[in-house]
């Protein structure tokens, strides 16, 4: 379902004292115009709405915005409200929020991109009834510093799965993962990937050769690629030649292995990539992974199959944190990948270490989960 493209005949307005709008005819990505929104720089909310449509059923459904932002480093947060009354009420959701950490980055600058948002979960407790949506405001606020321009091409609405879809990820391919994960999941039912370190195979602290092909013969598991050699930066940080060394030596060494289960598929180091390193991407996998804890639940389909965001657990996050994320999953029906790191028998001593019982009662409560648990190539190319 189409709700605007943003052509001549938008609906949208501007609903604030903040900010300007305008039509811009030379800033397209697919018609003849884009509607440019820009902030004043001083922090206040600019608002964009459409009041007055016809109702629309937004019950089964998830949200997709064509967008591009900049400068995106002075954008705060983008927020997107809904209302059945003209706004006497209305749901508030958050499609960005800015994050410190570089990891968390879901746009480059200036460049075209796309963010999808599940509907399921409001800022606050839901008041409009998604059956007969007659209003939509999308609204902008930057970081009070300079000005944002935000581009807008397109918002529709595509329609979400019939269940929300949990996949475990292990990144790094750490013994503990085969001692204490492999044990628990198999238990509960529960199917993985494992995302692998050429180089760091079989050395101390990582999972052997050996066990990641049992894990995958006998476990029904899948090895995915992670990179070729430790690395201490991200794929944006590499040169050209750095890093395709990386993406065709861990490909190759999964393919002669025999790991063709999940390798089309690759998890980025430290959740970090940008324009230029996705062009490399595509020449060796067919989707790729971040970490974007603030990033809210994937979708499927997702917003952009190369920028897959992810809720990486750390020693700090509860069981019932934890729960309570994969409950979202089932309620939004959205897609929730759960990694973990190191898992360990004895209390945590580093952020990426969780302790083996916390990760039983997560599993526990995952297998009796309303979802459907797949596998990272499952989920994302549908094989």
């Amino acid at each position: 379902m189409v709700i605007d493209t943003f052509q001549f005949d938008t609906r949208f307005e501007l609903q604030s004292s903040a900010g300007s709008v305008e039509p811009d005819l030379t800033e397209v990505l697919l018609g003849t115009r884009t509607l440019r929104l820009e902030s004043d720089g001083d922090g206040r909310q600019v608002n964009l709405r459409a009041a007055g449509l016809e109702a629309m059923d937004l019950s089964n459904v998830f949200l997709r915005l064509r967008l591009k932002v900049a400068p995106v480093e002075h954008l705060r947060s983008m927020y997107l409200y809904l209302s059945h009354d003209g706004f006497a009420t209305h749901d508030a959701y958050e499609l960005y929020a800015q994050a410190p950490a570089l990891s968390e980055r879901r746009l480059d600058d200036g460049e075209w991109g796309v963010f999808t948002l599940n509907l399921g979960s409001p800022l606050e407790a839901p008041q409009v009834d998604l059956t007969r949506v007659t209003g939509v405001q999308l609204s902008v606020v930057d970081d009070g510093k300079a000005p944002v321009s935000v581009w807008l091409d397109g918002l529709d609405a595509l329609e979400a799965p019939q269940r929300g879809v949990v996949t475990v990820m292990f990144d790094d391919a750490r013994s503990g993962v085969y001692e204490l994960g492999l044990p628990q999941a198999q238990r509960h039912g529960v199917r993985a990937s494992v995302a692998v370190i050429r180089d760091l195979v079989g050395v101390d602290t990582f999972m052997t050769l050996e066990q990641l092909q049992l894990v995958e013969r006998f476990a029904d598991w899948e090895v995915v690629a992670h990179h070729a050699t430790p690395l201490d930066q991200g794929f944006d940080s590499l040169t050209e030649e750095q890093l395709r060394a990386e993406l065709a030596g861990v490909k190759r060494w999964m393919l002669e292995h025999g790991f063709r289960r999940g390798a089309d598929v690759i998890v980025y180091p430290h959740g970090l990539i940008d324009g230029p390193a996705i062009e490399a991407v595509r020449g060796y996998f067919a989707a790729g992974r971040t970490v974007t804890r603030g990033g809210g639940l994937e979708t499927l389909p997702p917003a952009d199959p190369y920028r897959l965001r992810a809720f990486s657990v750390e020693s700090s996050d509860t069981v019932e944190a934890i729960k309570a994320v994969i409950d979202r999953a089932a309620r939004d029906r959205g897609w929730l990948i759960l990694v973990f790191h190191q898992l360990v028998n004895y209390p945590p001593e580093y952020g990426a270490q969780y302790g083996g019982i916390d990760f039983a009662l997560v599993m526990a409560h995952l297998a009796a989960a309303d979802v459907d648990v797949l596998t990272f190539s499952e989920a994302v190319l549908g094989r």
